[in-house]
């Protein structure tokens, strides 16, 4: 009778420690998103921005860097450089989005915070 009960016993503290477990993994494994909030002084406009547009734009300036240095070296192997071909693009520069500006007055007046998602 007594094996009977400590195997019990033994069986419960397993169930416990497998459910502890369970519940460290599930609060380890949160997602966590990050924004910055940006109020601007000048007109009072609030808006937010994350980690993807950060990079959407990273990659827009590298871009635009690249198309430079394709034109630039278009334009010397015209004519042995010429000056009138510096001046003619061939590839357009991608409009980049300022997130140290105000998009409804273009201030650079901005206040920014940080706000934290758990889900």
């Amino acid at each position: 009778m007594v094996g009977f009960f400590t195997i019990l016993i033994i069986i419960f503290c397993l169930y416990i420690a497998i459910r502890n477990v369970r519940k460290q993994r599930q609060q380890r494994f949160k997602k966590i998103f990050k924004e910055i909030k940006c109020t601007c002084q000048a007109c009072g406009n609030i808006w937010f921005y994350g980690k993807q547009e950060v990079k959407e734009i990273s990659v827009q300036k590298l871009e635009n860097c690249g198309n430079a240095m394709n034109n630039a070296g278009a334009d010397m192997l015209c004519c042995s450089g010429c000056l009138p071909a510096v001046f003619i693009p061939q590839r357009q520069n991608i409009p980049v989005k300022d997130l140290n500006k105000c998009p409804k007055c273009n201030s650079s007046a901005i206040k920014k915070g940080e706000i934290i998602h758990e889900v």
